[in-house]
């Protein structure tokens, strides 16, 4: 006899659809996830999407506080370096290897305006848009490699990344280094090699080595 697909219930179905759009970053962390509102959304009364929260706040992908009601949880540092920073690196450095032979005198003036948008951002201390222009910056290297269908991938990631982000940017005392930092990167880009690209990418996207020598070159100009 044919495989039977199994039957879900109205819970089961709700936890699908809600675990599928946190891990895709379609919920920014610390936004609240109320009954009423999903219970409207689903036609559903609100025990089975009680339900449901309760089960993703046992997966450590919502957050349930007294008195305030379950929110959308912030990535665990854990989770963003064990998981997410190396599902960035591996696109990011994909597309560089694929689109920086190919990318023109316009490609690199596009990335200089997206870290002019970042500095200016970086000096009102705007951390939204301080953050929306460096991922706006990594973005365009998978759509100057032609990547346009893996971007919904990568900003999936990135969103769970987000607030993680903001946090080790407030860590500089001078958000200026921000730019310093992307400014360098776009030097290697323009030199050309594209092993040493995608080499120090990767090392940028871990906060490793690369940052550190940036950072001493920026305290050294100051």
């Amino acid at each position: 006899m044919p495989a039977t697909t199994p039957i879900r219930s109205v819970r089961d179905q709700i936890v699908i659809r809600l675990r599928g759009e946190l891990l895709s970053g379609q919920h920014n962390p610390g936004s609240p996830m109320r009954e009423e509102g999903l219970a409207e959304r689903f036609g559903v009364s609100r025990m089975p999407i009680r339900s449901a929260l309760q089960q993703l706040v046992h997966e450590g992908l919502l957050v349930a506080k007294r008195n305030c009601g379950v929110t959308v949880a912030t990535p665990p540092d854990a989770l963003v370096n064990g998981l997410l920073t190396p599902l960035r690196v591996q696109i990011e450095t994909y597309a560089l290897r694929l689109g920086l032979p190919r990318m023109t005198a316009d490609n690199f003036d596009g990335l200089q305006s997206v870290i002019e948008e970042m500095a200016l951002a970086c000096r009102r201390k705007d951390d939204a848009t301080v953050i929306d222009t460096d991922f706006a910056f990594h973005q365009f290297l998978l759509t100057a490699a032609g990547l346009n269908d893996i971007v919904p991938v990568w900003k999936g990631v990135t969103a769970r990344m987000r607030d993680f982000h903001i946090g080790r940017n407030r860590n500089h005392p001078d958000y200026g280094l921000i730019p310093f930092v992307h400014e360098t990167l776009l030097d290697v880009f323009r030199a050309g090699d594209v092993e040493a690209a995608v080499r120090d990418l990767a090392s940028h996207i871990e906060n490793g080595e690369f940052n550190k020598k940036a950072i001493q070159a920026w305290n050294a100009r100051r």
